[in-house]
């Protein structure tokens, strides 16, 4: 992947094998991002599509990583706020009851799924990618005290989410 990274991204061929290398990666952050399976299909193809448009921006072929994440975030950000999406995606929406019961089953999955798509992306690129908050800031063009402050917001409607959870004093953030 390194050498792939050195190559030209304004040549097609070179951008091409670019976009392949980091398909199954981008697909894996909008998923996690959306909440929804095909609706990243669809929002990673058309992102690859502008990626694909917008080649000649690129000006520094080292950062192409974080250049196509960001049309990706920004992709499925637009594609949340499309009306169809918004209302297929009410399914999903789980009431919390009004007391926690301990034989409540935890479901992670479930709690990060409520989060805002810009929630989750803080979270994805510094648990799952192992980010530091300056590289999530920098990834998604947002100052480090918004990454900071996202994060923080995220652990924190996690915390209530989840009957039990409490975050350790050793933790990443």
């Amino acid at each position: 992947m390194d050498e792939e990274l050195g190559a030209r991204a304004s040549n097609p061929a070179d951008l091409e094998r670019l976009l392949r290398a980091n398909a199954r990666s981008m697909l894996r952050f909008a998923d996690f991002v959306l909440h929804d399976r095909s609706a990243a299909e669809d929002a990673v193809q058309e992102a690859f599509m502008i990626a694909w448009r917008q080649r000649t921006t690129l000006r520094d072929e080292t950062a192409f990583t974080p250049w196509l994440r960001t049309i990706v975030l920004h992709e499925c950000l637009r594609w949340r706020r499309r009306r169809l999406f918004q209302v297929l995606g009410l399914t999903d929406r789980v009431m919390a009851p009004a007391t926690p019961d301990p034989a409540v089953h935890i479901d992670l999955t479930r709690a990060v799924g409520r989060l805002s798509p810009k929630l989750r992306a803080v979270i994805f690129l510094h648990f799952y990618e192992d980010l530091t908050l300056n590289q999530v800031a920098s990834e998604l063009s947002i100052p480090e005290s918004t990454a900071k402050t996202r994060l923080y917001e995220a652990l924190l409607r996690l915390q209530r989410a989840l009957p039990g959870y409490a975050p350790s004093a050793g933790g990443k953030a």
